[in-house]
């Protein structure tokens, strides 16, 4: 169960980003299980549970992040990540391009929310599906500048695909999609009350989700 992070979870990532080495971080290890993936194994088991639970339909599957950067993709990096993070996506259908609910905690905080990282042709079905029920996704965005707690991010076209002088433009014209919530950290996150924030603000993102899956799904 969750009981929340700690100063020590910062300061251990800090010591990572000015101490980016495999020799220095091996004898750190111990220190690293206990101050960070410990409470991340808390914090997304008990995540777990609940998709496991509320939307067993989605067949939605836990991966955390190594430490370890790919060696093949360092670009003059240190081999270390100064963050951790975690998503729950459906690896039954795919796994690279699918949208997923993510979290992740580094140096300065922590941030969770949606991603669709789409490819052309899922980009392309993205626009289709809004052409084909404007009102739906207008009701969609209603719903989210609502809210305060999440915001839209995402690369978008240099050249407008379309919807350039509409309400449904800064959505109609992402590469890619995320609804993500950024947080410094904050006497929330040390306590078990970070479960629930999280997980109420999945709850909020499903029906993105849902319809971001939709469009997946209907591109195989």
């Amino acid at each position: 169960m969750f009981t929340g992070f700690s100063d020590a979870t910062a300061d251990m990532f800090w010591d990572i980003r000015f101490n980016n080495d495999r020799a220095w971080f091996h004898t750190q290890k111990a220190r690293f299980d206990q101050t960070v993936m410990q409470p991340v194994k808390a914090l997304s088991g008990d995540l777990f549970d609940w998709f496991s639970t509320q939307y067993s339909q989605l067949h939605l599957n836990l991966h955390i992040s190594r430490i370890y950067r790919d060696a093949r993709r360092l670009f003059g990096r240190g081999p270390l990540k100064d963050h951790i993070w975690f998503s729950f996506q459906n690896q039954v259908e795919g796994y690279a391009e699918a949208p997923c609910f993510w979290f992740e905690v580094g140096c300065e905080g922590y941030s969770y929310g949606l991603g669709y990282w789409m490819i052309p042709a899922d980009a392309a079905g993205y626009r289709r599906e809004i052409d084909r029920d404007p009102q739906a996704m207008q009701k969609r965005i209603r719903r989210f500048d609502a809210q305060q707690t999440f915001h839209l991010e995402g690369d978008s076209y240099v050249r407008a695909k379309g919807h350039a002088d509409d309400a449904l433009g800064a959505w109609y014209n992402k590469r890619w999609l995320g609804l993500t919530c950024r947080r410094a950290y904050d006497p929330l996150c040390t306590t078990p009350e970070l479960f629930p924030l999280v997980r109420d603000g999945f709850e909020f993102l499903m029906p993105y989700y849902q319809f971001a899956d939709h469009i997946y799904r209907s591109a195989d």
